[in-house]
């Protein structure tokens, strides 16, 4: 058991500078991962512009004045009902 146990241990003491090698200096991102995130930036810009229109379009319904509103107040002022 004893055996086991050191032949383990230099096994793994040997394989930790080999763990702890880099490897290789990467340079940055490769040119399909900048194509890749470059199409994915113009399909959320793509996206927002109608959003924002759309939230835009949204907010106005809700606190603007409405059409309807606008043609009861203004066409109930020169009429009296009796």
């Amino acid at each position: 058991m004893k055996i086991r146990i050191l032949m383990t241990l230099i096994v793994l003491v040997g394989a930790t500078s080999a763990f702890a090698a880099s490897g290789g200096e990467l340079e940055g991102a490769s040119l399909v991962t900048k194509i890749f995130f470059g199409f994915f930036a113009l399909i959320v810009a793509t996206q927002l512009i109608p959003g924002l229109i759309l939230l835009g379009s949204l907010l106005k319904g809700l606190f603007g004045k409405s059409a309807r509103q606008a043609k009861l107040s203004g066409g109930s002022q020169g009429r009296r009902s009796g």
